[in-house]
């Protein structure tokens, strides 16, 4: 073999060399990306498992809680000597599901987002129906620690607060008896509500008008 032959040979050599080596370290790269990208995934995967057993049960309270107090209450109130009805329909926002299935991570977070209640606020005098008045407060989020629920919307000339309450003429304190019937709801130990406790506030003067309202 002639010199320019064996130099030939020895740089086609060299490049089939360079060739297999840039392959095998392509094929490298190509697994370790492979084997990094699974492991993302799989990472991924576990806290997406880890925020969907924190949300189901964080979401099933407030479910339980909006289910317990979902539906029409009325009752009375006084002015003076003057007596006034009131009556209250709770709803939620979002109807409960009766599917069995696993709910998805989005399902989960929109609900947890927009579970909430829309409340419709009626007030009439007793002597007369044509009196009434009133006004829908929606996207309440209840107090679920204290059994609480605030009715505040600038469109309401009145603000209203209620309070769990077992017995409509119980006189334990009124936020005493609102926590405890809560923690009642989150253990399971009751799964509705028939009674409330509220307070008004007018926008007219400064005086708190105590009611109490009973499912009807």
């Amino acid at each position: 073999m002639n010199t320019r032959l064996k130099s030939n040979y020895s740089i086609l050599m060299l490049i089939m060399v360079l060739f297999v080596g840039c392959s095998k370290g392509e094929d490298g790269f190509k697994q370790q990306t492979i084997i990094q990208t699974d492991e993302a995934i799989k990472a991924e995967n576990r806290n997406k498992e880890e925020w969907a057993k924190k949300l189901g049960p964080d979401l099933k309270i407030t479910r339980d809680f909006i289910d317990a107090v979902e539906g029409e209450y009325e009752g009375d109130f006084f002015v003076g000597e003057i007596s006034y009805n009131i009556r209250l329909i709770l709803s939620a926002t979002i109807p409960a599901y009766d599917i069995e299935r696993t709910r998805t991570i989005s399902e989960l977070e929109y609900e947890m987002q927009n579970l909430k209640l829309n409340v419709h606020v009626t007030q009439w005098n007793s002597e007369t129906n044509l009196s009434s008045v009133g006004c829908v407060i929606e996207g309440i989020s209840p107090d679920r620690e204290n059994g609480i629920l605030n009715l505040i919307r600038e469109s309401c000339n009145n603000t209203y607060q209620l309070f769990l309450s077992e017995d409509k003429f119980e006189e334990t304190d009124a936020r005493t008896q609102s926590r405890a019937i809560a923690d009642m709801l989150k253990t399971g130990q009751i799964q509705r509500v028939d009674h409330l406790k509220g307070k008004l506030r007018s926008s007219t003067n400064a005086k708190i008008y105590n009611f109490n309202l009973v499912r009807i």
